[in-house]
């Protein structure tokens, strides 16, 4: 967690120092750490992973549960990191589309498990 800070004051401070001289430059300094941050959370991924799997096997849950749960982490992820770098680089239109977009992704990678919860209800009910 400490190097993660450290780089995010380092791109930021220097984000500010060189969008004086020339404003891409900042905003160029500002996406290479949030890439670098990206990555370097990745790879704390694969013991999330693993541990899921763990879970998975001890509780009997289907694997497919823990894939659209993952897909959706992973959009998430991925739509904010992307909806603020646009946002930082003055563009508030394209941030709130491709939050949209993510929000829409999510809700179709969802839906065969939406349909299987109903079906689970109606026969509940029935």
């Amino acid at each position: 967690m400490l190097v993660i800070g450290i780089v995010g004051i380092v791109c930021a401070l220097l984000a500010v120092q060189f969008k004086t001289i020339k404003s891409e430059y900042g905003i160029f300094i500002s996406i290479a750490g949030c890439i670098f941050i990206f990555i370097y959370s990745i790879k704390g991924l694969e013991n999330i992973v693993d541990l899921i799997g763990q879970i998975t096997s001890l509780g009997g849950i289907g694997t497919e549960y823990i894939k659209v749960l993952l897909k959706i982490v992973g959009i998430t992820f991925i739509s904010e990191i992307s909806s603020d770098i646009a946002k930082d680089c003055g563009y508030g239109a394209l941030s709130n589309q491709i939050q949209i977009f993510g929000k829409m992704s999510i809700l179709v990678i969802s839906l065969p498990v939406f349909s299987q919860i109903i079906s689970l209800i109606g026969t509940l009910l029935s």
